[in-house]
């Protein structure tokens, strides 16, 4: 009888399971913890201590309720419409945003041309037409934001624009911005865009109020929704036409205090100020107002100079996660505001993670922040399996293993390098060109009974950089996974000199559950790059279930 009554409840459990896998199937991809090809993101290395201790809930709110956004941003044209964009999109809808703040550039020469022009790397409007219509579809707001950059002036940025201009080349630059942006206001009216921002940070333009009076009555013109202009955090109070828009609009990368390891009750002091300059600021124009931008690496010292987009600090995930709770228990419940948009969510749907020190807060503490504040749950921390090495397929052991051929490109390789070598006898050293990689093909090898690709890797200076794809069955290249993200390398980054197994789950090379061709570890390096691989292989996975004792001895 006993044992009858296990046997019903393991073929319970295991319709359980079942059940669990075909409700996974319909969920967010998100929601996935390397289950195909929806699997997005690896599991979480060990995180340093949360932020604080979280209230229960957050402070009450004003009536009307708070942009709860999110930067959507991407600098290259056709980006947006890929796949793995609508993956990003998801994770961040996911977070409990409720709006986006979607990202579109255009460039001049430097500030003191006057001619405004779309590069080939600008988003096109059919990128634009995408995202709007996918963000709308999983029932997330848009605010259309058009940004303007300096595209051959490396010294300034874009609120020195016009410092030096005459009469004549302001009407021109005017003339050419108006035209840029109506452009995108027409698209914001045509495609139901919730709300428009008719300029970010151009500080040296904001003194010329009747011009930009006259660009806010020609977007008024086309577009019905609400508008607000996004000002550098500083230059918000020497505006003199808030009166024109809907929001009184800031990017507020404000500077807290000078150290690098501030605690939380030191941003928040810092805070305080600045929470009294912005409501002073709403009283005086009897206006809400909207964080267009906010935002913080997750980098040591990242508090100091937020806007710096300077990247040699160290990583520092605790210090992303306490500038995000200090703004949000500083300026949330405040009833002047409208409401944030955090910047930034890129269209690489495994973007972020603990060796990442931008600012995305993506798959790091600051994304539990933003998870609490949003009203989202926590992220998912769902069981992973082990490597399962009684179910591999070796491609390089001491050799190729057989039917796997060489197709490297702009490379020198040898199989049978016997220095440096990680186990055996032999392994593979390179000598890859730039963009050069070594490649190993089989026709239609299999990969269902396989979760991971395993390999060795040994660069030989710290400045090469790598990337891992495979081609499909049909000869598509696959999605491109770079070597520096530590996920699949142990929690550490690659060293020169240094073996480093590198564990990439084949969802994540879009290789999962299909037949492929060929894989390739490519030199992604702008110079030659020498390198060493050993012990290649497909890995399979191994998932441990403790079934429960039965209760009064054994059956």
């Amino acid at each position: 009888m006993k044992r009858k009554a296990l046997l019903t409840f393991i073929a319970a459990f295991t319709l359980i399971l079942a059940a669990g896998q075909l409700k996974d199937s319909r969920l967010s991809p998100v929601k996935h913890a390397e289950t195909g090809a929806e699997a997005f993101r690896p599991p979480r290395l060990a995180a340093p201590a949360p932020a604080a201790a979280l209230p229960e809930t957050p402070p009450a709110q004003a009536q009307t309720p708070k942009q709860k956004g999110i930067s959507y941003a991407t600098w290259w044209s056709g980006q947006y419409a890929q796949p793995d964009a609508d993956l990003a999109l998801a994770n961040l809808a996911d977070t409990g945003a409720d709006w986006i703040s979607l990202i579109v550039t255009q460039y001049q020469d430097n500030i003191a041309t006057t001619d405004i022009y779309a590069t080939a790397a600008t988003p096109t409007d059919a990128d634009l037409i995408h995202v709007i219509t996918q963000a709308h579809s999983m029932g997330l707001k848009v605010m259309l934001k058009p940004h303007l950059d300096l595209a051959h002036d490396p010294d300034h940025w874009r609120g020195e624009i016009g410092e030096g201009f005459t009469d004549s080349e302001w009407q021109a630059w005017f003339s050419s911005y108006q035209a840029f942006i109506s452009h995108y206001a027409d698209l914001a009216a045509a495609h139901n865009v919730d709300q428009f921002c008719v300029g970010t940070e151009l500080t040296a333009t904001e003194g010329r109020e009747a011009n930009w009076r006259t660009v806010i009555a020609e977007v008024r013109d086309v577009y019905s929704g609400p508008l607000t202009y996004a000002a550098n955090h500083g230059s918000e109070n020497d505006v003199t036409w808030w009166d024109a828009v809907d929001y009184i609009g800031v990017d507020a990368y404000y500077p807290l205090t000078n150290k690098n390891d501030p605690t939380l009750a030191e941003l928040l002091a810092a805070w305080q100020p600045i929470v009294a300059s912005l409501a002073n600021l709403a009283a005086t124009w009897n206006k809400p107002i909207l964080f267009t931008e906010i935002g913080y690496r997750s980098q040591d010292g990242t508090n100091r100079r937020p806007w710096d987009d300077l990247t040699g600090a160290i990583v520092d995930l605790q210090e992303q996660a306490d500038t995000y709770q200090a703004a949000f228990e500083s300026v949330y419940h405040q009833p002047w505001l409208a409401g944030m948009h955090w910047w930034t969510w890129r269209t690489d749907p495994f973007q972020g993670g603990p060796c990442d020190n931008g600012r995305t807060p993506y798959d790091k503490p600051a994304e539990d922040v933003l998870r609490f504040w949003y009203g989202a749950p926590p992220r998912l921390d769902r069981p992973s399996p082990q490597p399962d090495y009684r179910q591999t397929l070796e491609i390089y052991t001491d050799s190729l293993a057989p039917g796997w051929e060489n197709q490297s490109w702009h490379a020198a390789v040898d199989f049978f390098s016997n220095d440096p070598v990680y186990s055996g006898a032999h392994a593979v050293a390179v000598n890859a060109q730039a963009w050069g990689a070594l490649s190993l093909s089989q026709a239609n090898v299999d990969t269902t009974p396989y979760r991971w690709l395993e390999f060795y890797l040994r660069p030989s200076t710290g400045e090469q950089q790598f990337r891992v794809f495979i081609h499909d069955e049909n000869g598509a290249e696959r999605r491109h996974r770079p070597l520096d993200d530590c996920r699949y390398t142990g929690g550490q980054p690659l060293q020169p000199g240094v073996w480093t197994r590198v564990r990439l789950p084949l969802s994540h090379l879009e290789a999962s559950g299909r037949a492929i061709q060929r894989l390739s570890v490519m030199n992604t390096s702008a110079q030659p790059a020498s390198f060493s691989l050993d012990e290649i292989r497909l890995v399979g996975a191994a998932w441990h279930i403790y079934l429960p004792t039965a209760v009064g001895g054994r059956p």
